[in-house]
């Protein structure tokens, strides 16, 4: 697992749902000529992740680089640009209607305040504070969080969430496209808890393990190494919030993956995937849980 271009320091997790550390060799697969990595699987509970896997600093350095940039397997084209903030801004309304997220915003008094961790130029950011929200984001893309704060004048933290405090509590926190990233996906949940307001609401995008994945194979669009570390089944993902106390209220799946996009193939199979529950994206809504 030799690379030219990042730092290569590795570690070996265990499972984060059930603590164990045996694991089953799925595959491996090359994020470029020189890098390699293997996908496992718990052999306990069957969550799928990485390992062994870049530590968060080495991980840190590949979202400073052209992540955002060049279109690869594994980033963006262009996010910087206004044709993908209107596409992000699109899907997003989406999963705030599938989740209820408008009846919860009518239900809670101003001033209202959210907060997106992984919020790269902090389009979720905008789209919250023009609704007139005392919205944040945080990420450790510093480019992004350049951007935003310079184009759209956004309150964008550049920082590691699980060593960041706030000064207040947040009604609205969200992890869009994100929690797949994390190296301790239980820690920054059991911290969302801390800096929810009581009734707080917490929002998952992330991909799905299942439904039309298992057409793809190791080829499936989401198995996008080293950078997506985790992948989820549904079942898996609510086994995780409710060990982090939270109850589950809303969830849909969506996607499919197959066709070009825009084609009416893909078109027609994305709308197969949500009527039948066959998406590889989900989306969930989560209250916090009072504790005893």
């Amino acid at each position: 697992m030799h690379s030219e271009g990042f730092d290569v320091t590795m570690e070996t997790p265990e499972c984060i749902l059930c603590g164990n550390t045996a694991q089953k060799f799925l595959f491996e697969k090359s994020s470029s000529p020189s890098e390699t990595f293997r996908l496992v699987k718990c052999t306990v509970c069957g969550l799928r992740f990485i390992s062994p896997r870049p530590t968060p600093e080495a991980s840190k350095r590949r979202y400073q680089s052209t992540y955002f940039t060049q279109r690869t397997d594994r980033g963006y084209n262009d996010y910087f640009s206004e044709k993908t903030m209107r596409e992000i801004t699109r899907v997003l309304e989406l999963n705030l209607r599938d989740l209820r997220f408008f009846e919860f915003e009518r239900s809670i008094a101003k001033p209202r305040r959210y907060l997106d961790i992984g919020c790269a130029a902090g389009y979720s950011v905008y789209y919250m504070q023009n609704r007139g929200w005392d919205a944040w984001g945080i990420d450790i893309a510093s480019h992004c969080i350049s951007f935003g704060k310079e184009k759209y004048q956004l309150n964008l933290i550049e920082g590691d969430y699980l060593e960041t405090e706030f000064d207040a509590p947040f009604d609205c926190i969200t992890l869009w496209a994100t929690i797949e990233h994390l190296h301790r996906p239980d820690l920054v949940l059991r911290k969302i808890h801390r800096d929810l307001s009581e009734g707080g609401l917490l929002m998952i995008s992330t991909c799905r393990a299942g439904g039309f994945m298992h057409l793809f194979g190791n080829k499936w669009r989401y198995y996008n190494f080293p950078e997506h570390l985790y992948f989820f089944t549904y079942r898996q993902l609510v086994h995780l919030l409710e060990k982090t106390s939270f109850a589950v209220h809303a969830h849909a799946f969506y996607g499919s993956g197959i066709g070009k996009p825009k084609s009416v193939v893909r078109t027609l199979a994305d709308k197969i995937a949500k009527s039948f529950s066959l998406g590889d994206m989900m989306i969930i809504a989560a209250k916090k849980k009072l504790l005893a």
